[in-house]
């Protein structure tokens, strides 16, 4: 009952975000594959029928250039032409979801069933607002699950839910951050370089090492290099002297039953490292800038402390100068983060075998190959044969880091509130102006506290609709 009066309130707003997101350049397609022969019993057998509307996001729908390679590319709507061959009285609806806004057009299209099959950055917010179908069934039936590294299932955000364990989504490519390095700036230095697992402490002591005028070129140097705007909170993961960045316990279902507490001797020591690196950062470090020429021969940054896409690298033809490590660890060798781009299917469809079909072909491997073949995705799929080392020398080294990842999750609190605190203090303690550790912490703690009471009577709303 709750989500049908939500759904009749909301009913005017989402068909307007529905027309605009048709206004702008979504489009549908039903292929040219809707009908199929009468006569043919198989096809008229054929379960795979019907529609499948799919909403897709961070890829094109049709074929064109990618802007980061400069390659040609196929558009998603290619993906799917042996998959409408196969089943002939299959459709396909195709909507594109824009990266502005996207969570409320999401929101649109599951509040008025407009939709089977998702691309999502996230699941967990749709899945306990009941949004989203539980894949537990297909998958066991299916025997899908262990294609994918195991590691992937701890992601509590996007593919398990934490309060009744069912499964959320399926995993596509690969995303994950580890430490890269500059080996020439090492060996200008004859600093030795970094291990392959290397501890915080390694990189501290190397950074401040490699900070300064270069022996070799005369040009400064910079030990190293993080974006605290978008990664400080993970660096309190890094800097926890492997015992973890531990922050209480988030009850995803319901925040107002969690406990936090973010003011702690341990995140105090992290967030304190930031500061005490700040000399070993290139200038503007704290609004993005000093980085530019990552990848390129005339770089003077020496580590990279959150890095992933090595298009540049690769396209530079330097993949022998810049090494990708397995990633800091901690004291039970596992990496902070690696997961997988998000596919889902809406609660409500109508079609959830031919919708199941759909998510197969995007996290299974044919789906898997075209989105490494076109836009250099790494697998999620354990057995990826396709993957050519050549092609991408560092495809392993970040296979293995999504392997033996924890997957660190944050409660939103953290990125509307804490993160940019974080930011904004590295910044003052960048350019010499006052901060008070200790006090700010103490703010942020209030903060947060009055965060969880406020989700408290969101909770109780939530059960009375």
């Amino acid at each position: 009952m709750g989500k049908s009066k939500l759904k009749m309130a909301l009913l005017g707003t989402v068909t307007s975000a529905l027309l605009a997101m048709t206004a702008c350049g979504g489009g549908t397609d039903t292929g040219s594959a809707g009908t199929g022969s009468a006569a043919d019993p198989a096809k008229a057998a054929d379960p795979i029928s019907g529609t499948v509307r799919v909403s897709v996001f961070g890829f094109p729908l049709e074929d064109g250039i990618d802007p980061a390679t400069g390659s040609n590319v196929k558009g998603v709507r290619e993906l799917f032409k042996p998959l409408l061959a196969k089943h002939p009285k299959l459709n396909l609806e195709f909507s594109e979801v824009p990266t502005n806004d996207r969570k409320a057009k999401w929101q649109a299209l599951l509040l008025s069933n407009s939709v089977d099959v998702l691309f999502l950055d996230s699941s967990i917010d749709f899945y306990n607002q009941g949004f989203l179908k539980p894949l537990d069934d297909f998958m066991a039936r299916d025997k899908w699950k262990d294609n994918f590294y195991e590691s992937l299932w701890s992601d509590q955000e996007r593919f398990t839910n934490q309060t009744d364990h069912k499964v959320m989504a399926t995993p596509g490519g690969l995303q994950t951050n580890t430490v890269v390095y500059d080996k020439q700036i090492f060996d200008d230095w004859g600093v030795e370089p970094l291990s392959d697992k290397p501890t915080a402490a390694e990189i501290l002591e190397k950074a401040k090492k490699l900070t300064g005028k270069n022996p070799k070129t005369g040009k400064q140097t910079y030990g190293l290099y993080y974006d605290p705007r978008s990664s400080s909170h993970m660096m309190l993961d890094y800097f926890s002297d492997g015992n973890g960045v531990q922050i209480g316990q988030t009850d995803w279902a319901n925040f107002g039953n969690s406990k936090l507490n973010f003011n702690t001797p341990a995140i105090k020591k992290s967030i304190q490292t930031m500061i005490d690196m700040v000399p070993y950062l290139p200038p503007g470090y704290e609004i993005g800038r000093g980085f530019e020429n990552w990848g390129k021969a005339e770089n003077n940054v020496a580590i990279c402390l959150w890095c992933y896409k090595m298009d540049e690298v690769l396209k530079n033809k330097l993949t022998d100068r810049y090494v990708v490590t397995k990633g800091v660890r901690d004291k039970n060798g596992k990496t902070s983060y690696g997961t997988g781009r998000v596919f889902a299917m809406a609660k409500e469809t109508k079609n959830p075998e031919a919708s199941w079909e759909v998510l197969k072909l995007l996290s299974g491997p044919e789906g898997q190959k075209f989105f490494y073949d076109n836009y250099k995705e790494l697998p999620t799929w354990k057995n990826a044969d396709w993957v050519n080392d050549k092609d991408n020398p560092y495809a392993r080294q970040l296979m293995t880091v999504v392997a033996d990842t924890k997957n660190v999750l944050f409660p939103p609190i953290t990125f509307s509130t804490i993160r940019p605190w974080m930011a904004d203090i590295v910044s003052r303690a960048t350019h010499g102006q006052k901060y008070d550790l200790d006090a700010e912490l103490a703010d942020i703690q209030v903060k947060v506290d009055k965060w969880v009471e406020e989700q408290k009577a969101i909770d109780a709303k939530k059960k009375t609709n």
